[in-house]
């Protein structure tokens, strides 16, 4: 399995069991029992020859946990001093777990973190994820070899907290049903498709049956990251530049607010709340959606679909403001400031982020490294889809976080305060969006955790 030439990504999904039920159900798994290892706190440097443990904590994921699997003892291997150790944790208890074994001086070496949910900034609120310029000028790394805005996006204060360890454009795709389309006599989209040639093609694809929709033309995501891009697709910004001002009211996002509505209700070619039938990716999966807009990670749904349908993908539409829109997203893994070996665990942050890993997970199957020399492997442009998503990534657009790293607060209130809209319960009239607007201002003029 070095070699990745010899072993196809739905090879790797079959061999391993893989599905997307497996990967929504690993973020749930309970831990294995944590190997026992001495506080990283208490840990003094080992003598020169003598083997380092490095602990690194990570959070389940299929994907994730396969690549580890695969490459720590290559790793080890390579560099026989160094002795890794993963303690893995659920997603939905990961933040609380490492922010209570930082508190109580057992934490590890290394942790996974990530830009969603502002995560990695309250790692380094808290002070646990240590600077790493130092070691990334001591080992002579040229950070270039990642794409600059995800580098950008976990430097704070001018500390690079991390490396990208896997990265993505965002909700910046739009996946088709090709079968479809060709059935109704439409036209697939092309990369300079807009908004309206959308929506022509979605109300195509809208169908019904004795009232009742079977198959629905677009399902957009209505969530935060959903807005990012529409409102950058406008032509403005959903967060001001330094991530202060929650901006929904304003032309370019209040005009997505509109857009949105408008395929729910207007047109009725998206499905409201009580239409959704289960998760998004089962919808898309079973053949009910034409169109579909996700992240990379929804190409996993490729085993599950199988032959049902073919399908591709393309940038989202072109919007007013001349783009489709896109956000850079990332995880990274950070050395802590716990480690009394930083310099062997910087070589293992290095490890998992170089460009064997990032090629690694995307035969695998999911979102790949944050590297352009990952993204444009040829064993993975073998994929056609890949190809998009690569121009996609090359292009994408600078991420923006609340600026008190209230994120996941800020988009929970969203779901919440928008819903009725999407539902047909409310008006996106004037006195809907100051109040969502305040809502969420008031979370985001909180002080930091």
């Amino acid at each position: 399995m070095s070699n990745p030439k010899h072993l196809s990504r739905r090879d790797f999904l079959r061999v391993s069991s893989f599905s997307v039920a497996g990967l929504a159900l690993a973020a749930c798994a309970a831990p294995g029992a944590a190997p026992s290892a001495p506080a990283a706190g208490g840990e003094a440097a080992a003598p020169s020859g003598e083997k380092v443990t490095i602990r690194h904590h990570a959070r389940i994921g299929q994907q994730e946990d396969a690549l580890y699997e695969m490459q720590t003892p290559k790793f080890m291997e390579e560099n026989p001093n160094i002795v890794v150790v993963k303690e893995s944790f659920p997603g939905e208890e990961y933040e609380a777990k490492m922010a209570t074994m930082f508190a109580g001086g057992t934490q590890g070496d290394v942790i996974w973190s990530a830009l969603g949910g502002a995560k990695i900034q309250f790692a380094y609120s808290q002070g646990q994820v240590a600077a790493i310029d130092d070691l990334v000028a001591s080992a002579g790394l040229d950070l270039g070899e990642w794409y600059e805005g995800c580098i950008n996006a976990i430097t704070l204060d001018g500390n690079l907290l991390g490396l990208p360890f896997k990265a993505h454009p965002g909700l910046a795709v739009v996946y088709y049903n090709q079968t479809a389309i060709e059935a109704a006599g439409g036209e697939v989209p092309t990369a300079d498709w807009t908004q309206d040639q959308h929506i022509e093609l979605a109300k195509l694809l809208t169908v019904s049956d004795g009232g009742r929709t079977t198959q629905f033309g677009y399902l957009p995501n209505a969530g935060w990251k959903g807005m990012v891009t529409l409102s950058r697709a406008f032509g403005g910004e959903l967060l001001n530049e330094d991530g202060t001002v929650f901006q929904v009211a304003e032309g370019a996002s209040l005009q997505a607010v509109n857009y949105l509505y408008d395929l729910f209700q207007t047109h009725k070619v998206a499905p409201t709340p009580d239409q959704m039938l289960g998760a998004a990716n089962d919808m898309w999966i079973s053949g009910v959606l034409g169109t579909y807009q996700g992240g990379t990670s929804v190409a996993v749904t490729d085993s599950a679909i199988g032959d049902a349908f073919e399908w591709m993908v393309v940038p989202n539409p072109i919007g007013p403001g001349g783009v489709g829109g896109s956000d850079y997203e990332v995880d990274a893994q950070c050395v802590t400031t716990a480690s009394q070996h930083k310099e062997e665990a910087f070589k293992w942050v290095n490890y998992l982020c170089n460009q064997d890993s990032g090629i690694q997970l995307g035969i695998i199957g999911g979102t790949v490294g944050g590297r352009p020399d990952v993204y444009g492997a040829e064993v993975l442009l073998e994929h056609p889809y890949r190809v998009v998503f690569k121009d996609i990534m090359d292009h994408a657009m600078a991420s923006r976080i609340t600026n008190n790293w209230r994120q996941t607060e800020a988009e929970v209130a969203w779901d919440q305060l928008t819903q009725p809209l999407w539902a047909g319960n409310a008006q996106p009239d004037e006195a809907f969006i100051e109040s969502v607007r305040v809502a969420i201002q008031d979370i985001m003029d909180k002080p930091r955790p």
